[in-house]
């Protein structure tokens, strides 16, 4: 008896394994989209899940979360639900409801600081389940900023620069004549929510000259950043440090 041996290839194997869970994998989330950089106060902020279902699942649940807790659930055809930091700021587009089987909108009226952080959005069926997530950060500018000079000792000055209200905490950095400077430099944190203050401490030797003074902050992962800067003047009498200064600013942000 003859016996016949078929070979099929390793490359049709795969092809095959792939449509066989692309077939069983349809339902997905396709996009995940929001800002990733917001200033506290403003709005409205869409929350965009879009996703697809398979023809043949069932049970459509649509849940949203924010770092790890749960702010948000839709089970078609009854209206979403919200809760946590969303409460009381969302609504959502009549686009939205009309087809749920497509997208998930939340429209955000205003953002508070308080929406900072990692969202992710799952959508499960009685057969199927998919998540996505992204991070949005929400940024408050400073509500005062000022560098001044105060004598260390008879031969070194010490530059500070304070900001106060600005969220994410900011980082600092101080600038002689264009020049970073950052030796003996001390950094102090007073960190309450209402109303947090960072500030930078350098001490330098005395400068002979009128000196220009910079500080730049800047908030993390963000664009936004300001610049003070003043005019030191020294004296052979440093008892009022304020005496030495003249203040200008050259102040600037990007958003």
């Amino acid at each position: 008896m003859l016996s016949i041996v078929h070979t099929v290839s390793p490359s049709i194997i795969t092809l095959l394994i792939f449509a066989c869970y692309s077939e069983v994998h349809g339902t997905s989330i396709k996009s995940l989209d929001m800002p990733h950089i917001v200033r506290n106060g403003t709005g409205p902020v869409d929350l965009i899940c879009i996703y697809e279902i398979d023809k043949d699942d069932n049970g459509l649940v649509i849940k949203w979360f924010h770092e790890a807790y749960q702010i948000y659930q839709w089970i078609p055809p009854m209206l979403p639900q919200d809760i946590g930091i969303i409460k009381d700021f969302a609504e959502y587009p009549a686009e939205n409801l009309k087809n749920p089987y497509s997208h998930s909108i939340i429209r955000l009226k205003t953002i508070t600081i308080d929406m900072t952080g990692e969202y992710m959005c799952t959508i499960s069926t009685f057969q199927y389940e998919a998540s996505a997530s992204a991070k949005m950060i929400v940024y408050v500018p400073e509500s005062d900023m000022t560098v001044r000079t105060y004598p260390f000792n008879k031969t070194h000055v010490n530059l500070t620069c304070a900001v106060t209200g600005a969220q994410p905490r900011p980082s600092l950095r101080l600038y002689v004549e264009g020049i970073e400077r950052n030796e003996s430099s001390e950094s102090s944190i007073d960190w309450h929510k209402d109303d947090p203050r960072v500030s930078l401490d350098v001490i330098i030797e005395d400068m002979l000259d009128p000196t220009v003074i910079e500080c730049e902050m800047l908030i993390p992962d963000t664009e936004y950043k300001r610049r003070e800067r003043i005019v030191y003047y020294p004296s052979s009498n440093r008892s009022n440090a304020t005496d030495n200064i003249a203040f200008e600013t050259n102040n600037f942000f990007v958003i």
